[in-house]
């Protein structure tokens, strides 16, 4: 009879108060759908830099008969500078910053490009004396990259020298601050759905004021009239936290998995729907907690029993 009669007053209590239960419902929403795109994207900065770190950072690339650069001047690599360029890698000045690396000739280029790009009609026109000589360098501080960059680039027999790290630093940076601002977006949000659970506890106190107060005549206990209240909220905020998470899903089923994935890789892009699993109780949870206890302050203030 007791789960019934709470049960009963909680619907009471949300169709009463329908137009502030849907506010709270869509700020909720809205609040924790920021949330989860700020902790999807630090995930993916994380994952994305440890990809990054784990892979070959610093790749040499030797020159080749196509490379247009000046210190492929004389034409492609001898043997000699690429002999040089091998020792230099195994050498003392470069040990501290070298943890070890792969050198890949002309022969596995080939094969690789042949590979990337199967079918199109121009890969027959090249061969093995086209492709450059390249060595691929895992570091022992990827923060330290530059220090291996400098050593290479310019030096005669080399075509170019690239670092992932700081090639994909300008995306880790947009990421970096679109994090920020979604969780700062997130927080004035909650704040504001916070409020609104607020006034909606105290909206409904007023407008059960009698009951409120037969119940404390026949001796109701405390937790039995503010469990309601409670509840009520918790509903709310519980309904926004699965319609955030249904919102996230969208965004992950068809931007992140359907357009970034395939344009930059499945390599780099590491969130997925599956995510989910994890954030969407987060963010039910996390919903309810700050409507439960905003409806605590707000019955400390409002309702005296």
């Amino acid at each position: 009879m007791r789960a019934r009669y709470i049960l009963g007053e909680i619907v009471t209590g949300l169709w009463r108060n329908i137009a502030m239960v849907v506010s709270v419902i869509i700020v909720t929403a809205v609040s924790l759908t920021f949330v989860g795109v700020g902790a999807l994207m630090q995930k993916q900065i994380l994952d994305m830099k440890a990809t990054l770190v784990e892979q070959s950072q610093v790749t040499i690339f030797m020159c080749s008969p196509h490379s247009t650069s000046a210190s492929c001047a004389g034409g492609p690599a001898t043997d000699a500078q690429i002999e040089s360029a091998r020792q230099a890698l195994e050498g003392d000045v470069l040990s501290p910053y070298i943890s070890s690396y792969t050198e890949r000739s002309q022969e596995e280029a080939l094969a690789i490009y042949q590979e990337q790009f199967a079918g199109e009609g121009f890969v027959s026109n090249f061969t093995e004396e086209d492709m450059p000589v390249s060595f691929h360098i895992t570091l022992t501080n990827a923060e330290e990259s530059a220090a291996v960059v400098e050593f290479f680039q310019g030096r005669d027999g080399v075509d170019e020298v690239t670092d992932l790290l700081s090639a994909f630093a300008p995306f880790i940076d947009v990421l970096n601050q679109s994090t920020v601002f979604a969780l700062g977006l997130a927080v004035l949000m909650l704040v504001a759905a916070v409020l609104l659970v607020a006034t909606t506890i105290r909206m409904s106190v007023a407008n059960r004021r009698r009951e409120i107060a037969i119940m404390r005549l026949v001796g109701a206990s405390n937790l039995f009239i503010r469990l309601p209240f409670l509840l009520e909220g918790a509903v709310a905020a519980a309904i926004g936290g699965l319609i955030a998470s249904g919102m996230l899903w969208v965004g992950l089923h068809y931007i992140v998995q359907g357009w970034l994935a395939p344009t930059l890789g499945q390599t780099l892009i590491t969130i997925s729907v599956s995510d989910l699993l994890w954030l969407a109780p987060a963010l039910i949870v996390l919903g309810t907690l700050l409507s439960i206890a905003s409806s605590v302050v707000s019955l400390n203030r409002y309702l005296k029993v």
